[in-house]
C-alpha cells in the first residue's frame, strides 16, 4: 500500500510580488469559480471570478520546485495530464518524481499543509488526473489501465480517501468530464466509449470510420452531444463528427482538408453551434452541429479580444473564453443573451437553428396552453424572415420572405376536405429561430423555410384517425407536450395521424403535403438521426410493407459514401434492428433482404498478411469496467504474466493446427445492439425468473431463426460469443453434469462392492444436482412459453434423464435398494443425455444435428406409425386371445395379452417376421390371411419405404451446417438466459455494440463467388464495396463479368432492332383484305360460276 507520508521533501513558497511570466497552462475548476495558471518559471497564480461578473482576479500566487510538466510523454503509450483546480482552490500538480507518488495536491489557502491521500494499492504513479463537479477526484494509472475515484473526508478538507477502484482494461485515449463520465478510445475497434464511472454504467458507445487517428474530442455542457475529430493520415483529411449520447446515433459529419486546431460547442440553451478555430491562419467559423454545412465566420466573436485573436493556452468553457496575455489571466463572455439577434443580424448566420432555445420553447408552449387566442394577425416578422398569411379563392397560402431580398416562397397549406378557409388558421406566431408554428384546426403545424422553398417542419395531433372526422377543441392539444420534458430537440411529431392521412390534398396545387413530409422525414438525416426510432415504430403499427422497405433502404444508403460502407453512420442501423423482433415476425422478406444486403461490410482496407487463426476469428478488443478486486490488487504481477503466457501457447496452437500462414481481412457485423441486453432492468428477482431477451435470443422463438445463420456474419457471431464466455461455461455445464452421471454409474454399477455409507453419500450428491437440474429445467419452462418448451425434442430427453435418476436415487436411498428396470431405464437416459453433450463440437454436432432436426420433422410421421401399430395389434389381440381359436400354450401366444401384442406387432412391421402368427396361417383360417396380407402390403411396403424415401430426402436436401449452426445457437441463448445473472449479461466486453471479426480472404472470395454465380438463389445480392473489391481483387472479374453481359444485350438488342417494327406491322395489317372484301371475293366466284 502507498503511504500517505511524503518523505520526498518539495520546497512550496508564496510570492508577494510575483513577476508575470509566460503562462504554459491554464485549468478551470469544474463549475468555473477559480482558474490556476502554470507560469514558466514554476509558478502556479489562482484567480477567481469576481461575484459573477466576467472579471478574474489574481488571488496569490505560489513557486513549486520539481514540477514535471502537463503533457509530458512519458513513454510511447503514456501522457501525462495532472494539472487541475478544484472548486475549494485545491490544485493538483505533477512532480519529477515517483516517491510516494509523482504528483502533489495542495491546498492554495494552507499550501504548506501536507494533504493526506492514501492508495489502496501499490501504484505510485498517476498519469491523468480530474476533479469533479461533486468534489471528488478521478485518477488514472494508464500503464494498469486502473481509474480511482476519491473523495473528502473531514471539514478541513485535508484528507482524501479512495472511495473505489475501477478496472478499465484497456484505451488507446481517455478524457475525464466535469461530471464524472470518462471518455475512452479503443484503437483496435475505433469505438468511443462513456462511462459513468459511480455507477459503471455505459452512456454512450459509438464508432469513428477507421484508417483514422483521434485528435481529440469535445462534449456539451448537458453532455448530452458528442463531438469527435479525426485525421486521415494518407489523405490528410479531418473528418469531423457528432453524435447524440442518448442514442449513440452519428448525427452529421464532415470532411474538411482545413485545418482544424481545436472546436467548441456554444450556446446549448440558446440556439447551439460548434465553433471551429484555426489559430494559425486565424480562422474562426460557426456551424450548426445538427448538419455541419455552410459554415459562417465568427470574428466578430473575437472583437473584444486584445490583438482580435487567441493563442494557447485558453479554455472555452460555458459560453466563456479564458485566455492569458502577457501573464495575466482574462475571461470574455462569447454568447450574448441575445444570442439569436446576434446569430442573425452580426454574424449574418441564416442557417437553421435546430437545437431549440429555452425562449423557443416556452414560446410554443405557452401558445399551446393559451385560454383565448390573440386576434387572427396576417404578418410576422422575425430576426430574418418575414411570414404572411392570404386567403385566395377559398384557400390559405402561406408566404415567406427573406428580409431585405426579394426572394420569396408561398405554399397552399389549405387541406382541400377543409372549406372554411376563414377559420382554418387559429392562432400563429414567429419563434426565434425564424420558424412558423401555426394552431390549425387540424393539428399545431411548424413551418421552415428552406431555399428550396417552404416546407413542413413538424406535425402534431394525436388523433390517430382521418383527420375529416376530428373535431377542434382547444384543450385537446394541451395534452400534447404534457409528458415532455424540454430536451435538445422538440417533440416527435404524430406520424400515426399522418400516417393515416397521406392522400390529404392541399390547396388549389393539391399537394400531398403529409406525402412529402413522411418522404423528408425518411431521407433527411436530421429527422432519420432524431426521430427514425419513433418512425419505424409507428410504420410497423401501420404495417405499411412498402414504406418499412423505403425507410430500412433509406438508412442502409446513409450508411455508404463513395462506394464504401461508414463505420460511423452504422449506428443508423440501430433503428431497424432495434424492432428486430416485432419486423421479422411481420415483415421477413424485409428483414432477409436486409441482412443480405449488409453481410460483407468492410471497415478498412486492412490485411493481416501473416494470419494464424481459423477460417473465422475475432477481432479487436472489447472492454467492460469493473470493480477492482482483491486479486487486481494482490496478483497483478503473476497473473499479467499467465495471461500472456497463455496467450503465446494459443497462438502456438493455432500455428500448428494452421500449418501455413494465410491472408486475412478484417469485417464488421453491422448489426448495432443485436446482442445487447437492455440496460435497465426492474429488480434482480424479475430479471432472473423473467429475463428481457434481446434480438440474439429472441430467434429462439421466432420462424425466422434460420436465417441470420445463412450468412457468414451468423457464424462469425456464434463463433465470437462461443470463444469469448459460451465454451467456458458449457465446459462447466458438462463438467457437473458428468459428476451426475459418474455418481449414478459408480453407484448402480458397483454397489456391490461399496459400502452403504459411500453408497449415501453419492445418492445425495445425485439428488442434489439432479433438482439442481430440475430448476434449471423449470426456469426453462418460465423463459419460454409451455408449448414452445413442448416442441424441442432435447427437453424431453432431459426430463426423462433428469427425472428418472433423481427419482431412482431418493427411492433407493429410503429403502436401501432400487429395483432394476428403473436403473436399467435411469442409466439408459442418463447416458443417452452425456452422448447429446458433444453436439456443439463440429465433428460430432453436424450428425447429432441431423438426427434431431430429422425426428422433429418426421414425428407426426411416427405418430401415425404408432396409431397403425395399436391398431394390427388391437386386431391380432381380438383374433387370437381365445383358447378356442389356438391349441397352443397360453403361455407362448403373444397376443393373450395386448401388451405384449403390440411389441409382437411392432417387432412384425418392422423386420418383415411372421413367425409370431405362422402358427395360425393356414388355409382354414381366411381372416388372418386377410389381415396379414393388408399388413404386408400396406404397412410393410409401402409406409417403410415412403419413410424411408422421407429420411433420404431429408438427409440429402438438409442444410446440415445450417442446423449445427443452430443448435450451437441454441445452447448459447440456453448459457445466456438460463446460467447468466443480470449483471453478466450487461457485460459490454461480452455483448458489444457491434463485432469485428478475421475471414480468410481466400475462403470469403470463394464464398462471395459462390454469391455471384447464384449458388444461394432466392436472396438479395449483396452489396460489394470498393473496399472490398480491393481487398480479394474482384475488381477486374466484376469487369467481365458485366462485358460479357454488355455482349450478350448488345447481340439480343442487334437482333430486336432487325425485327419488323409495330409502324411497320400496322401498315402490313392495314394491306390485308377485310371481312367485307373477302365477302365480295366470294360473291364475285359465285358470279362467274353463274355465268360460266
Amino acid at each position: 500500500m502507498t503511504s500517505n507520508s511524503d518523505d520526498s521533501y518539495v520546497e512550496i513558497s508564496v510570492n508577494e510580488t510575483p513577476v508575470n511570466r509566460q503562462i504554459s497552462e491554464i485549468a478551470c475548476s469544474p463549475n468555473l469559480k477559480h482558474v490556476a495558471a502554470l507560469h514558466e518559471n514554476n509558478d502556479i497564480s489562482l484567480w477567481s471570478i469576481v461575484s459573477q461578473e466576467e472579471l478574474l482576479t489574481k488571488i496569490k500566487t505560489i513557486n513549486i520546485d520539481n514540477i514535471s510538466r502537463n503533457e509530458k510523454i512519458v513513454s510511447i503509450r503514456r501522457i501525462l495530464r495532472i494539472f487541475a483546480i478544484s472548486d475549494n482552490k485545491q490544485v493538483s500538480i505533477s512532480l519529477d518524481r515517483i516517491d510516494p507518488y509523482n504528483f502533489k495536491i495542495f491546498d492554495f489557502e494552507t499550501p504548506d499543509k501536507e494533504i493526506k491521500l492514501k492508495f489502496p494499492d501499490w501504484q505510485k504513479e498517476i498519469d491523468i488526473l480530474s476533479f469533479r463537479d461533486n468534489g471528488n477526484i478521478i485518477m488514472v494509472n494508464a500503464k494498469y489501465y486502473r481509474a480511482y475515484v476519491f473523495s473528502i473526508k473531514g471539514k478541513d478538507n485535508m484528507k482524501w480517501v479512495c472511495k473505489s477502484m475501477v478496472e478499465l482494461q484497456y484505451f488507446k485515449k481517455i478524457y475525464i468530464t466535469t461530471k464524472g463520465k470518462l471518455i475512452l478510445f479503443n484503437d483496435t475497434i475505433y469505438e468511443i466509449m462513456m462511462w459513468d464511472i459511480e455507477k459503471l454504467s455505459v452512456e454512450t458507445r459509438i464508432l469513428i470510420d477507421w484508417n483514422r487517428t483521434l485528435e481529440s474530442v469535445e462534449i456539451s455542457d448537458d453532455e448530452k452531444l458528442f463531438v469527435v475529430c479525426a485525421k486521415n493520415e494518407e489523405t490528410m483529411e479531418t473528418s469531423l463528427y457528432v453524435y447524440s449520447t442518448e442514442t449513440g446515433i452519428n448525427l452529421a459529419s464532415m470532411q474538411t482538408k482545413l485545418g482544424i486546431d481545436r472546436f467548441h460547442l456554444i450556446a446549448s440553451q440558446k440556439g447551439e453551434r460548434l465553433l471551429i478555430i484555426n489559430i494559425s491562419k486565424k480562422r474562426y467559423s460557426l456551424l450548426d452541429p445538427y448538419h455541419l454545412k455552410n459554415p459562417i465566420s465568427a470574428s466578430s466573436l473575437f472583437e473584444n479580444i486584445k490583438d482580435k485573436q487567441i493563442q494557447e493556452p485558453y479554455i472555452i468553457k460555458s459560453d466563456k473564453l479564458i485566455y492569458t496575455i502577457d501573464g495575466e489571466v482574462l475571461i470574455e463572455k462569447l454568447v450574448d443573451n441575445d444570442w439569436v439577434e446576434c446569430l442573425r443580424k452580426k454574424l449574418k448566420d441564416t442557417n437553421s437553428i435546430t437545437a431549440p432555445s429555452e425562449m423557443t420553447i416556452e414560446t410554443i408552449t405557452k401558445i399551446i396552453n393559451y385560454k383565448i387566442y390573440e386576434p387572427f394577425r396576417n404578418e410576422f416578422e422575425g430576426k430574418f424572415l418575414k411570414w404572411s398569411l392570404e386567403l385566395i379563392d377559398g384557400s390559405v397560402k402561406l408566404i415567406a420572405n427573406k428580409l431585405k431580398t426579394s426572394i420569396k416562397k408561398e405554399l397552399y397549406i389549405l387541406p382541400l376536405f377543409y372549406v372554411d378557409a376563414n377559420n382554418f388558421i387559429v392562432h400563429c406566431e414567429v419563434l426565434e429561430n425564424d420558424d412558423f408554428v401555426t394552431i390549425t384546426r387540424i393539428g399545431v403545424i411548424i413551418w421552415t423555410y428552406k431555399l428550396f422553398g417552404i416546407k413542413m417542419h413538424y406535425y402534431w395531433n394525436d388523433w390517430n384517425d382521418r383527420l375529416e372526422n376530428f373535431v377542434f377543441e382547444m384543450t385537446l392539444f394541451k395534452s400534447l407536450f404534457k409528458d415532455w420534458k424540454p430536451g435538445r430537440i422538440l417533440p416527435v411529431s404524430n406520424y400515426e395521424t399522418i400516417l393515416k392521412n397521406l392522400d390529404i390534398e392541399f390547396g388549389k396545387e393539391k399537394a400531398y403535403l403529409f406525402e412529402v413530409f413522411l418522404k423528408d422525414n425518411i431521407t433527411e438525416e436530421f429527422y432519420l438521426t432524431c426521430y427514425g426510432k419513433d418512425l419505424m415504430e409507428a410504420l410497423i403499427k401501420q404495417k405499411d410493407d412498402k414504406l418499412i422497405r423505403f425507410f430500412g433502404q433509406s438508412c442502409i444508403d446513409k450508411c455508404i459514401l463513395n462506394n464504401n460502407h461508414l463505420i460511423s453512420r452504422i449506428s443508423l442501423l440501430s433503428i431497424i434492428f432495434e424492432n428486430f423482433n416485432e419486423l421479422s415476425n411481420t415483415h421477413p422478406s424485409f428483414i432477409a433482404s436486409t441482412l443480405s444486403s449488409i453481410e460483407f461490410v468492410v471497415p478498412g482496407n486492412i490485411v493481416n498478411t501473416d494470419s494464424t487463426s481459423s477460417y473465422i476469428s475475432s477481432y479487436g478488443k472489447y472492454c467492460h469496467l469493473s470493480k477492482t478486486s482483491y486479486l487486481d490488487i494482490l496478483f497483478p504481477n503473476i497473473w499479467n504474466p499467465f495471461i500472456s503466457f497463455f496467450q503465446r501457447c494459443q497462438k502456438y496452437v493455432n500455428q500448428v493446427s494452421h500449418s501455413s500462414n494465410h491472408s486475412s481481412v478484417v469485417l464488421a457485423i453491422p448489426l448495432p445492439n443485436f446482442v445487447s441486453y437492455p440496460k435497465e432492468y426492474k429488480n434482480f428477482w424479475n430479471e432472473f425468473w423473467h429475463p428481457k431477451p434481446n434480438c440474439f435470443t429472441y430467434l429462439s422463438n421466432n420462424q425466422f431463426k434460420y436465417e441470420l445463420y445463412k450468412h457468414i456474419n451468423g457464424e462469425a457471431l456464434l463463433d465470437f460469443k462461443w470463444n469469448t464466455y459460451g465454451r467456458k461455461y458449457y465446459l462447466t455445464i458438462w463438467a457437473i453434469y458428468t459428476i451426475f452421471l459418474g455418481s449414478f454409474i459408480i453407484v448402480s454399477t458397483l454397489s456391490d462392492n461399496i459400502s452403504w455409507f459411500y453408497q449415501q453419500i453419492l445418492l445425495y450428491i445425485i439428488i442434489i444436482l439432479g433438482f439442481w437440474h430440475l430448476f434449471i429445467e423449470f426456469r426453462q419452462l418460465l423463459i419460454y412459453s409451455p408449448l414452445n418448451y413442448l416442441l424441442s425434442s432435447w427437453n424431453y430427453l432431459d426430463l426423462a434423464a433428469t427425472i428418472s435418476t433423481t427419482a431412482t436415487s431418493i427411492y433407493w436411498l429410503k429403502n436401501g435398494s432400487a429395483s432394476t428396470w428403473a436403473i436399467t431405464f435411469s442409466t439408459l437416459f442418463v447416458e443417452i443425455k452425456f452422448i447429446i453433450f458433444f453436439r456443439p463440437i463440429k465433428f460430432f454436432g453436424i450428425y447429432l444435428a441431423m438426427i434431431m432436426n430429422t425426428v422433429d420433422r418426421v414425428i407426426s410421421f411416427l405418430i401415425i406409425f404408432g396409431f397403425l401399430t395399436l391398431a394390427f395389434a388391437h386386431s391380432l389381440h381380438l383374433l387370437l386371445r381365445s383358447a378356442s381359436e389356438t391349441s397352443r400354450d397360453s403361455s407362448i401366444n403373444m397376443f393373450g395379452q395386448f401388451g405384449s401384442a403390440i411389441i409382437a406387432s411392432y417387432y412384425m412391421m418392422i423386420t418383415g417376421d411372421t413367425d409370431p402368427v405362422s402358427f395360425w396361417i393356414s388355409n382354414e383360417n381366411i381372416v388372418i390371411m386377410i389381415l396379414m396380407i393388408m399388413v404386408s402390403f400396406f404397412m410393410l411396403i409401402y409406409l417403410m419405404n415412403l419413410f424411408i424415401g422421407i429420411l433420404s430426402e431429408i438427409v440429402s436436401n438438409g442444410n446440415h451446417e445450417l442446423a449445427y449452426l443452430a443448435l450451437k445457437r441454441e445452447i448459447i441463448v440456453e448459457i445466456e438466459l438460463l446460467y447468466m445473472l443480470p449483471y453478466q449479461r450487461r457485460k459490454k466486453n461480452w455483448f458489444p455494440y457491434v463485432i469485428f471479426y478475421e475471414c480468410d480472404t481466400i475462403k470469403l472470395r470463394d464464398h462471395i463467388l459462390d454469391i455471384q454465380y447464384n449458388k444461394r438463389p432466392g436472396d438479395k445480392m449483396p452489396y460489394f464495396s470498393k473496399k472490398l473489391k480491393e481487398v480479394l481483387l474482384l475488381s477486374e472479374e466484376h469487369e467481365q463479368i458485366e462485358e460479357i453481359i454488355e455482349k450478350d444485350f448488345t447481340k439480343v438488342y442487334k437482333y430486336m432492332k432487325g425485327l419488323p417494327t409495330c409502324e411497320y406491322l400496322k401498315e402490313l395489317i392495314k394491306d390485308l383484305p377485310t371481312h367485307n372484301d373477302i365477302k365480295d371475293l366470294k360473291k364475285l366466284i359465285e358470279d362467274l360460276k353463274t355465268n360460266k
